[in-house]
């Protein structure tokens, strides 16, 4: 059975230092294990492609699922005000945790979001920009960001819950 579609959101700050958040579908097919990314006018480096990668293998880890005959399809969609620049790779975790949920067959709620780059044990490791994303995970209409450990130390934005965790399992113990 192909892993089920999943819609998330990344909370991300552009390359303006803006806050916001991004939308973005994976979608799954019969294949030999390829990885597509339709960007629909979002600049990206090549950070987002390596935080794919990382976020399918540490899925396929996790789970003990494997994607070898299976192509993934991941669409993310642009902003309301155009072409807009990103950096980083702080959308691993959400990255993650929306392939595990797909092997699960579990859906996401809008109300929890994750930013953070998860390294090969699992553990979250420290992103920038954390006020910018809370600012926009509110703006949004989410509750909660979760974010790595010691990454909330001056951050208090009214409305939502930042909520540090230390690994990806821990975010999916939340989230999922």
């Amino acid at each position: 059975m192909l892993p089920a579609p999943t819609r998330y959101y990344l909370p991300a700050v552009d390359g303006s230092g803006d806050g916001l958040v991004v939308p973005f579908e994976a979608e799954f097919t019969d294949g030999d294990g390829g990885l597509f990314v339709n960007l629909n006018g979002i600049e990206v480096r090549h950070d987002l492609q390596l935080a794919l990668r990382e976020a399918r293998e540490t899925a396929t880890r996790l789970t003990g699922e494997s994607l070898a005959n299976t192509a993934t399809h991941v669409t993310f969609e642009p902003p309301a005000s155009g072409v807009l620049a990103l950096r980083g790779k702080s959308w691993e975790a959400g990255l993650t945790v929306a392939l595990v949920a797909s092997f699960r067959q579990e859906s996401l709620s809008q109300e929890t979001l994750i930013t953070g780059i998860v390294d090969d044990e699992g553990t979250l490791l420290p992103v920038g920009g954390i006020e910018e994303k809370a600012r926009a995970t509110q703006a949004f209409g989410a509750t909660e960001l979760l974010v790595p450990e010691t990454e909330t130390a001056d951050v208090d934005v009214r409305g939502i819950r930042i909520i540090e965790v230390r690994s990806i399992s821990d975010a999916l113990d939340r989230i999922l």
